[in-house]
């Protein structure tokens, strides 16, 4: 699915990763997004310097502490992501509505199991 492409956008895996992050998460330190991330502090930079430059995310400064800097999602880069997130719900419904009764099945069945993995750390 993450590989699956909305011709709309022309971000990186990576950027709509670390979009997504951010969308669900609320503003992050970029420290924090690049824990979320897996990746070092410099690549992060990077990466939120580019969606910045989309006007995908905006930096502002931490009320709780000045010396930070939060990466928050601006309204263009929400609407970026939910179009995305429709059309990988559309792409996945209609790869779902190919299969049999009894491979949705297992599927569901599965999912019990997939949501326990995902869940522990």
């Amino acid at each position: 699915m993450r590989q699956e492409d909305h011709p709309a956008h022309a971000l990186t895996l990576t950027q709509m990763s670390a979009l997504s992050v951010i969308w669900r998460e609320g503003p992050l330190t970029a420290g924090e997004l690049a824990a979320k991330e897996q990746v070092k502090p410099p690549s992060i930079t990077r990466v939120v310097s580019a969606l910045e430059q989309s006007g995908l995310v905006t930096r502002q400064g931490n009320p709780d502490d000045g010396r930070q800097v939060l990466v928050t999602i601006t309204d263009t880069g929400t609407a970026e992501i939910e179009n995305l997130v429709r059309a990988r719900e559309l792409w996945l419904g209609q790869q779902l509505a190919q299969l049999s009764q009894r491979d949705r099945a297992v599927l569901e069945k599965a999912t019990g199991i997939l949501d326990r993995l995902a869940a522990s750390d």
